[in-house]
């Protein structure tokens, strides 16, 4: 069985990541771009939505973008169409990563 290079205590800080954005969380009960997020609140998850359509979903406040966030994430989930996901992308990295700890690594690469 193969390792990869991250230690144990780096995979543990994984899943200390709680606040998590919903970039196209809907309103509607039966998408999963509802129930997913909805679930993940219920198991103690702090979901933040993103719909430029709606003020409020599940009674949080939803904002239209990650742009206009103004508190910082651990998360980004995205539910949209893969073929309209590059955009959100490109907003996301431009909305945090200022808040990024310096001792991750992230590889940012354009999306083919």
């Amino acid at each position: 069985m193969e390792r990869d290079s991250h230690t144990d205590e780096e995979i543990k800080q994984v899943f200390s990541l709680k606040k998590i954005v919903v970039i196209g969380m809907s309103k509607h009960s039966a998408k999963a771009a509802h129930f997913v997020p909805k679930y993940l609140s219920e198991q103690g998850f702090d979901i933040t939505p993103i719909n430029p359509n709606a003020t409020e979903i599940l009674g949080k406040k939803s904002y239209p973008d990650v742009s206009s966030l103004d508190h910082p994430v651990d998360v980004v989930d995205i539910f949209r169409p893969s073929e309209d996901v590059l955009p959100f992308v490109e907003d996301a990295i431009l909305g945090i990563t200022v808040q990024l700890f310096s001792d991750f690594q992230i590889y940012i690469g354009k999306m083919e």
